[in-house]
């Protein structure tokens, strides 16, 4: 099976991790960066270059440049009949504007570019929208980077069978304040009794305490971001349904995986511009759909 050549515009945090996304990938090679004259990366293990036309069998190119660049970088690649993947942090009005812009440049040189396949726009974005399909009448609320509340996270630390703990503090959809609580627990710990010690302690009682066992509290603390997604439906559905997710991710490498996913997608499409919601079904998961399946069923 010929693999994927695909090339990175620009070098920075997510072209970097593009870069190793590709090198990682069973179906993909990097076929070369383009990146500023006077830039090095000795480390990789292909052509770095001034422009895209300096580089032989590009399948598509993974844009990784600042925002205000993006819709130059793109256009340039499609006239240079190469299709185009990028992650321009784009919402609202600005997004579907700049979606035309590149759909109209791919339509005239009948090649097809991937929109917003970043962090966010992309990664929770898709998520969103399932949040959406499953509560259609609720509302979704959005909450980034909870602030570690020291108090907290010391008596967390005082409860038995906690070994470290790491307590932040965000507000609900309805606009209450909540305390997430996360644990690392001793190995003969029980979780549930963990839970309940912290739920009943007087200083979490003042607002609702949500506990989240994880492996690694210094693992965690690394992380350079943390989102949690909340979707309440409206009172009216059906069982009353809410549904929450709370992760913590490096933007860049998280980026860059999707950037390559929807790099997958690419042959799929007729020219035009597409955000990942416009994509066939299956068609991000190449080489990894056998692996998806399984947790699939």
């Amino acid at each position: 099976m010929k693999k994927t050549r695909l090339a990175i515009i620009g070098l920075g945090n997510v072209g970097r991790q593009c870069a190793e996304a590709i090198q990682a990938d069973p179906a993909s090679v990097l076929a070369g960066v383009v990146q500023r004259p006077g830039s090095t990366a000795s480390w990789l293990k292909a052509p770095a270059v001034a422009h895209i036309s300096e580089l032989n069998e590009v399948d598509a190119a993974l844009v990784c440049v600042p925002l205000d660049a993006v819709l130059g970088v793109a256009k340039d690649l499609l006239q240079s009949r190469i299709p185009v993947v990028e992650c321009a942090r784009l919402h609202g009005e600005a997004f579907l504007a700049h979606k035309a812009e590149i759909h109209r440049a791919a339509l005239h040189h009948k090649l097809p570019a991937v929109v917003g396949a970043g962090c966010d726009p992309g990664v929770f974005s898709l998520l969103r929208s399932h949040f959406a399909l499953l509560a259609p009448g609720g509302h979704t609320e959005t909450s980034r980077h909870t602030v570690p509340s020291l108090h907290h996270t010391l008596a967390a630390t005082g409860i038995r069978g906690v070994r470290q703990a790491l307590a932040t503090e965000s507000r609900s959809v309805e606009g209450r304040p909540q305390r997430y609580v996360y644990v690392e627990l001793e190995p003969s710990a029980d979780a549930a009794a963990v839970t309940d010690a912290l739920a009943h302690d007087p200083l979490f009682l003042d607002e609702q305490t949500l506990v989240f066992p994880v492996p690694s509290i210094a693992a965690l603390e690394a992380a350079n971001h943390g989102v949690t997604l909340e979707r309440h439906a409206t009172a009216g559905d059906t069982g009353h349904a809410s549904f929450l997710l709370e992760a913590r991710y490096d933007e860049a490498g998280l980026a860059a995986r999707m950037m390559l996913a929807a790099a997958r997608a690419l042959p799929f499409l007729q020219a035009g511009a597409y955000s990942l919601l416009d994509l066939p079904p299956g068609a991000l998961w190449g080489e990894q759909r056998a692996a998806a399946e399984k947790e699939w069923i």
